[in-house]
């Protein structure tokens, strides 16, 4: 349950802002404080999760309160987010950033981004404690090995000085350590390695013995090295951070714990140490500041694609209503038509940055890829152009999978059309399915960690093109990364596909090299069933679009509400408007006939569309409901998919499209 304290001089903004933020982020406590004195007091005492900080209040105003939140131990972590209706200039905002807050706005505040700033500012807080949690579990293993370490070095030392004969116990003892064992006298000449140091390193044993610790350093490390040596010289025993260089040039990171070896006259005649490499915690450490950064941009351009379908919506479908109008301007309707092109073109991006943030609204279905390649394979043919050779090589007896068609069609066009680009002149297109049972031993022998055993359809589509590079390889699904000149490409193609996999419970796999072509595999998991055929598919046109009926548009964004009831006026609908659930409520009361049919969008201010059509379908009880979004939401969708039974229109859509749905959705009988 997130925290969240407001700070605020006025007690009618506290009751308004504690109001919405109680609507809109699902089980927050909000606790409030009247000054700037009392706000300290209660971050001090409360631990919130993120502050909403008014910056003019008597006595104490929001810029003191930051800087001492900031000089505290227990409050620096905590995100601040100032907020003013006076101080808006900019030297004030520079002003507030400087005493340590990560956001100021200035009032009046729109509610949507007052709440992004703060779902922001809650999921920087908890990435920050998970990652000093981690840190402070990395510091106690650390400090756990150190102690085991000591005690070793400690055993090994009184073995040494006392001259134990037991050697082949004592060797038995070095050669199985999990760690690196060495040791170095006073000019850092390693004198002795154990098999596990030789193996850190790279090199064979007849080439470390006698050589200096400074060989091995990488040069960026050398002065730490001193420093550290200098250190234990004085104290007998260190614990830091190393980069070596092994054999092969690969650079890796290490603890070294080192132990003084002093003689009786108190001179330094050495080092015993251990090495430990650390190579996997840094690559988790990187996983997860990557799968941080992704999660934040998904959540960006889901938001992005939200709005931009709204928009969309209204230009493509007013550019269709204009051209139904326009018969003799030739001109006029060419210029129309290229704005409808353009928009549909936007639509398309939209699509792939929904796809990508995994917040695209899907309806899967039981599906044979074989039969999906056979209806799509001419459309194929023309997208990759005669100078490139397809061969398509299904498995006869192919398991079936569980996806949106139109995603899995998105994917082998995006992977067809990366295929197509790397082979300029001319080339060779093959695409392949099969059945694949992948077992502990495949996803070992590949080095694949975080994906599951068991049975998956794999779809392979390979070129004979220029190929990529590892540097390529490793940054290949990343949104906006691209290898084609400007103008020539979004970057988001293979993460939209990276996006559809993921979300399909599946994974992909690539293999290129420069020179020699690319070949992308993706895994999609087997289900039982039978595939959905065309006929089952198809439903009955409906030849006559228009009607008579009452239409209740509830909607909060303008342009598109106007759209909606212009559109259903050209087919002969009687409509009523509302711009939000509770203005929906509103406007029924008002009238005293009976309402037909209900077009809402699922996501407004106040109230949204799915509670307004549960509480006036008891009223009208011949009601149908049309749900339109751009996006996921869980009113209308579980995990991404659409509930079962409602009626739902997509964004953007044509107005043939919104006519054709309202007739089906009064048509039907559900």
């Amino acid at each position: 349950m997130p925290r969240i304290l407001a700070v605020d001089d006025k007690k009618d903004n506290l009751i308004a802002i504690s109001a919405l933020l109680n609507a809109l982020i699902p089980d927050c406590n909000v606790i409030t404080a009247q000054s700037g004195a009392e706000g300290l007091e209660k971050a001090k005492t409360e631990s919130p999760d993120t502050i909403l900080l008014d910056i003019k209040m008597p006595g104490m105003d929001g810029y003191e309160v930051c800087n001492r939140l900031k000089d505290e131990v227990t409050t620096k972590h905590i995100p601040v987010i100032m907020i003013s209706a006076i101080k808006t200039e900019s030297e004030d905002l520079v002003k507030g950033l400087e005493t340590g807050a990560d956001a100021y706005l200035a009032k009046p505040v729109d509610e949507y981004v007052l709440i992004a700033q703060v779902k922001t500012a809650l999921r920087i807080k908890k990435a920050e404690d998970y990652l000093r949690g981690q840190k402070d579990l990395l510091e106690s293993t650390v400090q756990k090995r150190t102690a085991e370490l000591l005690r070793t070095n400690e055993q090994l030392k009184y073995e040494i000085n006392n001259r134990i004969s037991a050697e082949k116990q004592y060797r038995m003892l070095i050669e199985t350590m999990n760690d690196g064992l060495f040791l170095m006298d006073e000019n850092f000449l390693i004198t002795f390695a154990n098999k596990r140091f030789f193996e850190i390193l790279g090199y064979p044993k007849d080439k470390i013995i006698g050589i200096s610790m400074y060989h091995f350093l990488d040069v960026s490390n050398q002065r730490i090295f001193d420093e550290q040596i200098e250190l234990h010289k004085k104290d007998g025993h260190t614990v830091y951070e190393l980069r070596f260089t092994r054999k092969d040039g690969q650079k890796i990171p290490v603890i070294v714990s080192p132990s003084a070896i002093i003689d009786a006259d108190g001179q330094f005649k050495g080092s015993l140490g251990v090495i430990t490499d650390i190579s996997r915690i840094k690559q988790l450490e990187a996983q997860l500041a990557q799968a941080q950064k992704m999660e934040a941009i998904g959540t960006l351009a889901g938001g992005i694609a939200h709005d931009f379908n709204n928009i969309l919506t209204t230009i493509i479908g007013n550019a269709d209503l204009a051209l139904m109008d326009i018969i003799k301007k030739e001109s006029l309707r060419k210029g129309i038509e290229e704005i409808k092109k353009a928009g549909e073109r936007a639509a398309s991006l939209t699509r792939q940055l929904l796809a990508f943030s995994r917040k695209q609204i899907v309806q899967p279905e039981i599906l044979d890829i074989n039969e999906l390649l056979t209806d799509i394979e001419k459309m194929l043919g023309r997208l990759i152009g005669e100078n490139v050779e397809l061969l398509t090589i299904p498995e006869p007896e192919l398991w079936q999978i569980k996806i949106d068609s139109s995603q899995m069609e998105q994917v082998i066009m995006n992977l067809a059309i990366n295929a197509r680009d790397a082979m300029p002149q001319d080339g060779k297109l093959t695409i392949e399915t099969a059945n694949a049972d992948l077992n502990e031993n495949y996803f070992r022998k590949h080095g694949i960690k975080g994906e599951k055993l068991g049975h998956y359809v794999m779809l392979a589509i390979s070129d004979t093109g220029s190929g990529m590079d590892k540097e390529t390889r490793e940054h290949i699904f990343e949104p906006f990364f691209t290898t084609k000149e400007v103008g020539k490409g979004t970057g988001l193609g293979l993460s939209t596909i990276y996006g559809i996999v993921k979300q399909n419970n599946g994974f992909i796999r690539i293999y290129s090299s420069p020179g020699r072509g690319s070949t992308f595999k993706v895994y999609l998991p087997k289900v039982k069933g039978d595939a959905t055929k065309p006929e089952e598919k198809e439903q009955t046109p409906v030849d006559d679009l228009s009607g008579s009926e009452t239409v209740l548009i509830v909607e909060d964004d303008y342009d598109l509400r106007k759209f909606v009831q212009e559109v259903l006026h050209c087919y002969g609908y009687r409509t009523l408007n509302a711009e939000n659930g509770e203005d929906a409520m509103r406007v029924c009361k008002e009238h005293d006939d009976q309402i037909d049919l209900m077009i809402t969008d699922v996501v407004m201010p106040k109230m949204g569309g799915r509670e307004a059509a549960e509480r006036l379908q008891p009223l009208y009880s011949q009601m149908k409901v049309i749900y339109m979004s751009g996006y996921t939401d869980n009113a209308i969708v579980r995990h991404g998919v659409l509930v079962p039974g409602l009626n739902f229109i997509q964004k953007p859509f044509t107005p043939e499209a919104l006519a054709r749905k309202v007739r089906e959705a009064l048509e039907s009988e559900n």
